[in-house]
């Protein structure tokens, strides 16, 4: 019996299924799009499709990994369970009073994010702690019973519960749901000391409050797809996690806030794996979908993390890759603004309508439209013939558009290209240079469906000297969830001055972080052989209000070695360091389940010779108005060590790659291609 592994992740646009064989290393894929109105729907088919495409059984599954983005788009989309709130009294209306600082100082006529919870669904508990987590007003019984009688007449649907300094005892609100579970059965609840053990009441409250308001929809979509699959035979389900390692699927069901960078992170992690095989350990990775471009980095081989997310204005303290995403995708719309400039996003035409070339009705022009215009797209079919494409469609948008410019169709194709490859180059120095990084130092691994169309020219923009396509670029997402490990992060404020405390008083906190790792690992049914512990803590000088992450290691020893290595992280990050007192705000503990990673299939040197692979050639119209003859290749018939000079387009099932004259490729042993400038380093 075949031991399988499925990885599904759903996109705003598609549905990507990679399934691999556990022994053999086969790669299997299929996409299809996504079903708007349940995920589900494609996620079952996509599986099935892959059941009989490859000639397997659902008994073959090992393991169901699923990125979802249910929870993200119950958020941005306003639609979510009828929420109240129970705090501490006084705290009614912080959800509403915020924090002082704003996206923007300077305009005011910002909109603030909708209050999820309206005031008169916001109820007061008498309760009090102190900043040390000692009670000071103990919770009475009779007041949180007559509080639930209020909630049952406001028809809630789902409870957030919030006290203050709870993160340092959970007693008081561990009461409370308690009490509800008892008095009313069936309603969803979420505290605040099962969000999140860190200060900073406001941001611990929205984090609540979200999790709340879209639990009852993820629950339902995961009880529903759990179901589903088990009656095929699927048993072993894990959905992901935005800190890029897997959670059982109830789990996700009692914490959906912890999916909210689900899909995007899994394909870090895949970028992460590929480059360890390859030696490469500093890169720039972009995500480009049909909706959305999603940009983050690897620093000598570490994925760069956060605890600080703002989901659609509203911010939360979970730990997550360091992700930013715009609104740049295969679907986004081009738009004349009110002074005539053109403009492109973050309006999508995502799966339905979608581009005007897929002809289900959409008539606005996106990104694909223009590529089609221009060339750079297959003007017949997409994904293997299963998207037929209708080029004039695309004409006709592009036409429409350029008439509103006084421009030409072609100029106007060609200025939505250069206007959305200049957003995507915008945040990429904003997530690199604003943090003192150079992009040239990095290589940029492009993948999503779109990827490999933009890679070729950001690197021009950027002045990069490499970029890398994986072997299965529009699927990668759904690979990086085959790779992926069982993962737990542990985080409790507790606010130390090194210079009063001795060593001992950090090791036992961790002490306590471990006992709380090792009742995970039990619940999950985690070998010991398997189990693997992180250590790191959140540090800075005293008086300030922001935080670094130092790791902590079995090479620090005392405190004069944790000062060191405070010192050295805030020198790195910038370029300064002080005799301040320093403070441990954080201690943070990632508990992983090692889970053995799939092999991959490497292939030996075949030769440069790459012509068994040309399938033709294509006219593209160029950015000076000349035409010329792109080579097109069939990457599938591609092996190791071919040698793809530019100009040419690689065509493959899930993506297309464009290589600009002064461009080449070379194919590796993983079958990725490595796309260099003519006269630029490999990073080989």
């Amino acid at each position: 019996m075949k031991k399988i592994r499925i990885g599904v992740d759903v996109g705003g646009t598609n549905t990507d299924i990679c399934a691999i064989d556990e022994a053999a290393g086969e790669l299997m894929v299929y996409k299809l799009p996504s079903s708007l109105s349940d995920q589900s729907q494609a996620v079952v088919e996509g599986v099935r499709k892959i059941v009989e495409k490859y000639g397997l059984s659902y008994e073959d599954v090992d393991r169901f990994i699923h990125g979802t983005t249910v929870a993200t788009n119950a958020i941005l989309e306003g639609r979510g369970a009828r929420t109240a709130l129970i705090t501490t009294k006084g705290f009614r209306d912080l959800l509403e009073i915020g924090r002082q600082k704003r996206p923007d100082l300077y305009d005011l006529q910002m909109d603030k994010a909708p209050v999820l919870v309206p005031r008169d669904l916001r109820f007061e508990a008498s309760e009090r702690m102190d900043y040390r987590g000692h009670i000071l007003e103990t919770l009475k019984d009779e007041e949180i019973l007559a509080l639930i009688e209020e909630l049952k007449k406001a028809h809630a649907e789902a409870v957030a519960v919030l006290f203050l300094n709870a993160y340092l005892n959970p007693e008081n609100e561990a009461r409370v749901r308690a009490l509800i579970e008892e008095h009313f059965p069936g309603v969803y609840i979420s505290t605040s000391s099962e969000i999140s053990n860190q200060f900073r009441e406001f941001e611990r409250l929205c984090g609540t409050v979200l999790n709340s308001f879209v639990g009852p929809e993820v629950k339902k979509y995961l009880d529903n797809l759990k179901n589903t699959l088990e009656r095929i035979g699927i048993h072993k389900v894990y959905i992901n996690h935005s800190n890029g390692g897997l959670m059982s699927i109830n789990e996700a069901s009692a914490y959906p806030i912890k999916t909210g960078l689900s899909g995007p992170a899994a394909g870090v992690i895949g970028v992460q794996y590929l480059m360890d095989l390859i030696g490469v350990k500093n890169v720039i990775t972009i995500d480009v979908g049909g909706t959305s471009t999603d940009i983050s980095m690897i620093v000598d081989g570490a994925i760069e993390s956060s605890k600080d997310k703002n989901i659609s204005g509203y911010p939360v303290r979970i730990p997550s890759i360091d992700i930013s995403t715009i609104g740049a995708g295969g679907g986004s719309i081009a738009w004349v603004d009110s002074g005539g400039i053109l403009k492109v996003g973050p309006q999508s035409a995502g799966a339905e309508p979608g581009p005007a070339c897929y002809a289900r009705g959409g008539t606005e022009a996106a990104i694909t439209d223009a590529r089609v215009v221009l060339g750079h797209l297959n003007n017949k079919e997409l994904l293997n013939g299963q998207l037929p494409i209708d080029a004039s469609l695309s004409r006709k948008a592009v036409e429409k558009l350029a008439k509103k410019i006084g421009m030409t169709t072609e100029e106007t194709a060609r200025g939505i290209i250069t206007v959305g490859n200049s957003n995507i180059v915008k945040e990429i120095k904003n997530v690199t240079v604003e943090k003192g990084y150079n992009p040239s130092d990095f290589a940029l691994v492009a993948f999503g469906g779109a990827g490999p169309l933009h890679a070729a020219e950001l690197i021009e923009e950027l002045n990069m000297e490499t970029a890398i396509i994986p072997k299965a670029p529009g699927l990668l997402a759904a690979y990086g969830l085959l790779t992926e490990d069982m993962r737990r992060d542990f985080v409790q404020t507790n606010v130390m001055e090194l210079d009063h405390i001795d060593f001992s008083a950090v090791t036992g906190m961790y002490r306590r972080l471990e006992a709380d790792a090792s009742a995970w690992f039990e619940k999950e049914q985690i070998p010991e052989a398997d189990r693997r512990l992180e250590y790191y803590l959140d540090m800075r000088y005293k008086g300030q209000n922001y935080e670094i992450t130092v790791p902590f290691d079995e090479t620090v020893t005392d405190m004069e070695a944790l000062k060191k290595r405070f010192t050295e992280t805030y020198l790195r990050l910038y370029s300064y360091s002080s005799a301040d007192e320093i403070q441990i705000v954080n201690f943070g503990l990632s508990a992983l389940g090692v889970i053995a990673k799939p092999k991959i299939a490497r292939e030996d040197f075949v030769g440069e010779d790459a012509s068994a692979a040309v399938i033709g050639s294509r006219t593209v119209l160029m950015e000076d108005g000349s035409l010329e003859e792109y080579t097109l290749y069939d990457r599938d018939l591609l092996h190791c060590g071919n040698r793809i000079p530019g100009p040419a387009i690689i065509e493959q099932m899930d993506s297309t790659t464009i290589l600009l004259k002064n461009h080449q490729a070379v194919v590796d042993e993983y079958f990725n291609m490595i796309i260099t400038r003519k006269g630029g380093a490999s990073h080989e």
